[in-house]
């Protein structure tokens, strides 16, 4: 078809403005890319990296004081800052706040889900008025896909960030400016192992102090629990500082990641940091002067172990003089909620107390989590192990739990009224047999959320004499 001269100058028209269009869509995605390759944490990636990521990024402003991402909740977007700054905040194993340090234009965060499970980070606040990129992790994932170059630098500042978070959380460096944390992280060499870890051998001569990253270790000499150590503890000093082969075994109870210290670089350390070298002295001391009264505790520590009760950061115990026998309150009010009761009130005796069997909420290595083939098994904020809708009833979770606290209950069929069920069953015989709906589990696995969803515990709420309650672990055990 021909076209007249008012259509072909329509049409050229049209080109040049979709020409000029596609030159300032190219215009300001080259802006984009430029701003991105400036800031510190994406400099000297290849322009393929940035050009995936920079349609995906928003600009967001937060007023000064506005709590951005809380400690432990789940982080879906990477930050990268323009202007403003945060600083990074959290609190320490005796609920201390400590800070981190601060972000400010160059700098991102957020990047933990990328490699980590379970990544603990810090809470972080703006300072001042703060324009940050916010950028979908989904987005992050495919360009990382795509680009090596991006995952490594995006790895590196994950467990710069992780150290960094690690050693606020320790007693023997909580004390340190950030920037001292800084130099000391940059010492450390992290490292994973299996559960079950042979991690420094008696008589074997020391190189190396430890410290616990995530997970549970346990000190024994001829297979008697001699201490319990936990995320933030530290081992193999005693060696380096006196210079004699290890005096126990530790080994590792879940799986563990361990950041280690080389000998040369423990001693730099002493030297640059006498503070440090005192806390560690005088640590070493307590252990060495250990004695016989703590029997009777490491043989309590040692029950706990074997029933996995410090595998979780609570328990739910039982003071057995205000509870009398016949009374069973708190399992009906937990199954009049449930459907279920997910709790039962024997279990291991400490003193007074009776640690009510339930699920321990593991914090790492936790079996069920590993079994579920779905992921249905996750970490709520609270840190309580949850079941989510994702769960197809396979059942594998229950016998992969070692405390049985994971038990298989039968759902109830949806009722049919008997016209619709006769259409169904008529229909049936003129149709396929592929089912277009995903078929309904028969079965669901039940276990103890410590109430997931409510804001309070059914079986606590019901007990009339206050015997049960919610204790931290190491309240529990004086660990």
């Amino acid at each position: 078809m021909k076209l007249n001269a008012e259509q072909r100058r329509e049409a050229s028209s049209a080109q040049t403005h979709m020409r000029k269009l596609a030159e300032r869509n190219a215009e300001y995605q080259r802006r984009q890319v430029a701003a991105l390759a400036q800031l510190d944490c994406l400099r000297g990636l290849p322009e393929l990296a940035l050009r995936a990521l920079a349609p995906a990024c928003v600009l967001r402003c937060f007023s000064p004081g506005t709590v951005i991402l809380n400690e432990r909740a789940a982080s879906w977007s990477l930050y990268l800052v323009l202007r403003g700054a945060v600083t990074l905040t959290l609190r320490d194993r005796s609920r201390r706040e400590v800070l981190i340090g601060m972000y400010s234009r160059g700098d991102c965060f957020g990047e933990g889900a990328l490699f980590g499970d379970l990544f603990r980070g810090a809470e972080v606040r703006t300072e001042m008025t703060s324009y940050l990129l916010q950028v979908p992790l989904d987005t992050v994932r495919e360009a990382m896909l795509a680009s090596p170059e991006l995952e490594a630098a995006l790895r590196q500042i994950y467990r710069r960030h992780l150290v960094a978070s690690t050693l606020g959380r320790v007693p023997l460096f909580g004390d340190l400016s950030p920037v001292e944390r800084g130099h000391v992280a940059s010492l450390l060499e992290p490292r994973a192992y299996d559960r079950g870890t042979l991690l420094i051998e008696e008589h074997k001569p020391g190189t190396a102090l430890y410290l616990i990253e995530r997970g549970q270790c346990a000190v024994e000499r001829d297979h008697q629990l001699l201490a319990y150590l936990n995320e933030g503890d530290f081992f193999g000093e005693i060696s380096l500082l006196t210079g004699k082969p290890h005096n126990a075994d530790v080994r590792a109870l879940t799986p563990v990641e361990l950041l280690e210290l080389p000998r040369p670089a423990f001693v730099e350390l002493l030297q640059r940091q006498p503070a440090v070298a005192q806390r560690i002295e005088g640590v070493m001391q307590q252990r060495l002067s250990a004695n016989v009264e703590r029997g009777e505790q490491l043989r309590l520590v040692g029950s706990a172990i074997e029933h996995g009760l410090l595998r979780g950061s609570h328990l739910l115990v039982r003071d057995t003089s205000k509870c009398a026998d016949d009374c069973r309150r708190c399992v009906d009010a937990c199954g009049k909620r449930h459907g279920t009761p997910r709790i039962q009130p024997g279990g291991v005796h400490v003193g007074g107390l009776t640690v009510t069997d339930h699920c321990r909420q593991c914090r790492l290595g936790a079996e069920c989590v590993e079994a579920c083939p779905e992921g249905a098994i996750q970490w709520n904020s609270s840190g309580a192990l949850i079941i989510a809708d994702s769960c197809t009833g396979c059942g594998a979770c229950a016998p992969a739990c070692p405390y049985g606290a994971i038990t298989m209950v039968d759902l109830p069929k949806a009722p049919q009224r008997p016209l619709r069920q006769f259409w169904q069953q008529l229909t049936h015989l003129h149709t396929a047999t592929i089912p277009l709906e995903a078929a309904r589990p028969a079965q669901r696995p039940q276990k103890c959320d410590y109430c997931h969803g409510y804001t309070d515990l059914a079986c606590v709420s019901a007990c009339p004499t206050g015997a049960l309650r919610l204790l931290p672990v190491e309240e529990l055990f004086l660990l």
